[in-house]
């Protein structure tokens, strides 16, 4: 008997799992007017916030914001493979607060996207960085604002993820537009940096991080301070790569920044660029910094270390 009734519950156990996974879609929705109660979180009833549609979604879903709202309590932990994606037209908003920051993706292996939305801070009760990601596989940024930040608009470390944004503004930010340290490899394309330091490419001891920026425009509007594109590797064996192709710097302390600190070594390559009205045009503290000879590097304070030219293949 004893055997029967085990035998009886191994089986409703195993009947339920199936249950379970089907109650996950392959695309979950939110709106203003969603309930986080209904199951699913389907067009005809979608939830409210991010984590009950996280929660619905299967592992390589989509997230779908239907109109202009808030869509975060709290930080939105991110631990599977999602894309959230809000219509185009709609304000989809995601706020850090409370001294965190609004998303966190520490998964390993996942590959988290989102397209078309801002994510700012809570006024009232403010947090910290928007994205922050310390573990991963990929984090693509697509038509997304961020902006009055305290600390970082994205912050990527400690993990050789590939981070792509496109086509996104980064304004009034505390600290960088985006932090990549010990590990990633970044591109940004196309994407304005405005009141906020732009992109710190930094490698710690024994990490290698490579940022490409092209087609964009940092703009600080205050030459006494912030950096426009900074490359730095600190620590034996840290090494740092920057690439700035068809990128104009205006309004930093230090426009083009090359780092090589403690054993470290930090390499930029510049290509079509435009570094003006800076305190320092570019500055080169023991790096290697090149230019393939066509890029616009004046009417800035100084320029402090050397340029060497590059010629083109």
């Amino acid at each position: 008997m004893k055997k029967s009734v085990s035998s009886m519950a191994l089986v409703a156990a195993f009947l339920l799992l199936p249950l379970a996974a089907q109650a996950q879609a392959f695309r979950t929705y939110l709106a203003s007017y969603g309930n986080d109660a209904n199951a699913g979180c389907s067009v005809a009833a979608p939830c409210r916030l991010l984590p009950a549609a996280l929660n619905a979604v299967l592992d390589g879903g989509e997230v779908w914001i239907l109109d202009s709202a808030n869509y975060n309590s709290g930080t939105v932990n991110i631990t599977k493979s999602v894309s959230i994606l809000a219509v185009p037209g709609q304000i989809a908003s995601i706020v850090a607060v409370g001294g965190t920051e609004a998303v966190n993706i520490s998964t390993p292996g996942v590959k988290v996207a989102l397209r078309n939305v801002v994510v700012a801070k809570n006024a009232n009760n403010p947090g910290t960085n928007g994205i922050v990601m310390t573990n991963g596989a990929s984090l693509i940024v697509e038509d997304s604002v961020f902006a009055n930040l305290a600390s970082n608009g994205i912050y990527v470390a400690n993990v050789s993820a590939n981070v792509h944004v496109k086509n996104s503004v980064f304004r009034n930010i505390g600290q960088y537009g985006l932090w990549l340290q010990a590990g990633p490899n970044g591109d940004v394309v196309n994407s304005q940096f405005l009141q906020t330091q732009g992109i710190l490419i930094y490698a710690t001891a024994g990490t290698t991080t490579t940022g490409n920026v092209t087609d964009s425009t940092i703009s600080f509007g205050d030459k006494s301070f912030g950096e426009g594109v900074y490359s730095a590797a600190s620590g034996a064996g840290a090494v740092s790569k920057a690439f700035v192709t068809r990128t104009t710097v205006h309004g930093t302390q230090w426009g083009l920044d090359c780092e090589s600190l403690s054993g470290g070594a930090a390499f930029m390559t510049v290509s079509y660029t435009t570094s003006v009205g800076n305190g320092h045009g570019f500055y080169n503290a023991g790096c290697t910094l090149r230019s393939l000879g066509n890029n616009h590097i004046s009417d800035n304070t100084d320029t402090v270390g050397a340029l060497t030219p590059t010629a083109l293949q």
